[in-house]
Parts: C-alpha cells; sequence; structure tokens
C-alpha cells in the first residue's frame, strides 16, 4: 500500500531495503521509531541501547510487554525478537551497549543514517561530532512531560547541533521529575520515522527545515527556523 504514495513505488521500496539504520536508545521513541521503520521496509537495523525493560516502561514504549518486563529483559535483545516478528525480512543487529565518544564511530559504521532516541543530553554531542566527521545524516528527537521536539541534521547543509545549543544546559524538565506522556512519545517517534523515511527515499524537498516543538497538553505545533542573527560561524562546523 505505501508504494502507492507519490515519490515512494517500488524504487523507494528498494531504496529502503538496502539502507541500514542505526537506532540510538530503545526507549518510547526509539522502539516505536524502529518498529515504524522495520514495517516499512528498512534493510537492516542496527539497535543500540545498554538498558532494560522495567513495568513502568510500559505504558510509552510500545515495543515491550509485561513478559520482558517480568525477566528483564535486555531492550536491544527483545527489541530485535519484537522486530522479528513484524518483519522477518529485515536485518536486526542488537547491541547491548551505551552509546560513547569511545565506541560511536564503530557502532555508526556503515549506517546511512541515525536516529538519536538517546535519553541524556551530553552522548548527542559527541554523536554530532562524529556524524560530522563521518558525513552522516541523523534525525534527533526528543520528549519530556507532555511536550517534544524533532530536528533533522545534515552535515554541510544544515546546522548542526552546536549551532542549535552552543552550550550544554540542564533541561528545564525531565523524564524523571516530570514524567512523560505516552501519546507524546509515540508521536514524536511517528515525526522522528517519517523524516527518516524521507531521507533513506531521497525526498529532501519534503524534510522539516528547522525544529518541529510539539506541546499536546494544549495542542500546539511550531517550527523554529535556525538563525545564526549576525553572530559568528560555528567553531564545530563552520556552517
Amino acid at each position: 500500500m505505501q508504494e502507492r504514495l507519490a515519490g515512494w513505488g517500488t524504487e523507494g521500496q528498494t531504496r529502503l531495503a538496502d539502507s541500514t539504520v542505526v537506532v540510538l536508545g530503545l526507549g518510547g521513541l526509539g522502539g516505536t521509531a524502529a518498529m515504524l521503520l522495520a514495517r516499512a521496509g528498512v534493510g537492516r537495523l542496527r539497535l543500540v541501547d545498554p538498558d532494560q525493560v522495567a513495568l513502568d516502561n510500559l505504558h510509552r514504549q510500545l515495543l515491550y510487554d509485561e513478559a520482558d518486563a517480568a525477566l528483564a529483559a535486555p531492550k536491544a535483545h527483545a527489541a530485535a525478537r519484537h522486530l522479528a516478528q513484524a518483519n522477518q525480512e529485515t536485518t536486526l543487529e542488537p547491541v547491548e551497549e551505551a552509546f560513547g565518544q569511545d565506541n560511536g564511530a564503530a557502532l555508526l559504521n556503515g549506517a546511512d543514517l541515525v536516529l538519536d532516541c538517546l535519553d541524556q543530553p551530553e552522548p548527542r554531542f559527541g554523536l554530532n561530532q562524529i556524524c560530522l566527521e563521518l558525513g552522516l545524516p541523523w534525525v534527533h528527537a526528543g520528549v519530556t512531560a507532555t511536550q517534544g521536539q524533532v530536528l533533522v541534521l545534515r552535515p554541510g547543509l544544515t546546522a548542526c547541533l552546536r549551532c542549535w545549543l552552543p552550550q550544554p544546559s540542564r533541561p528545564a524538565l525531565t523524564s524523571d521529575r516530570n514524567g512523560i506522556l505516552g501519546p507524546a512519545a509515540s508521536l514524536m517517534a511517528s515525526l522522528q520515522a517519517n523524516e527518516a523515511l524521507k531521507l533513506l527515499l531521497g525526498r529532501e524537498e519534503s524534510l522539516l527545515k528547522g525544529m518541529l516543538v510539539v506541546r499536546l497538553w494544549p495542542p500546539s505545533f511550531r517550527e523554529v527556523r535556525f538563525s545564526r542573527q549576525g553572530q559568528k560561524p560555528c567553531p564545530v562546523c563552520g556552517y
């Protein structure tokens, strides 16, 4: 059915089948985004997460169930097991590791695209640097409480994460303190997967141009465009 979409067709489906996507973090964002990409026919998914499934994950982490939580199953392996049931033609590579500067380049080796579904801000700056060095596009998503954001980053073509966030800062909201609304996580994961599919299909003209900021209570959608406003070029990417 999806091949009937304009700009998709059998050629687009072949492109997906030939693609490798690395999903960093397999919680409410990464698990749902990985599920959507597997069902769409992405050929290879590298699933990276060091954590185990817990009962309090299940309201937002749709890929897992109570049996996974009872066993404290590693998320990477539980994700691979469930995704295999959705599409047996997708090659699944579970990696039970935390993404970091020391192993980042190896984890991204051979990838066409990265999904940033990390739950901490610090590793994202390492990811930013590695993707710049590799010329590798990535799609960031984040969610806390009832809000979230999505951003497409393409080295050499868009501002990098350091352009958007010159200095790491403590977030005003955190999941530990403010919780996460299940529908918010699923919505942001769907938006992230949507941008990933555009990139994999070569539909650059349809990509998100800025940072999409979404709030659900009350509902609002706002796209923020990047502007340097006369400041010096970014010392990391030169944009």
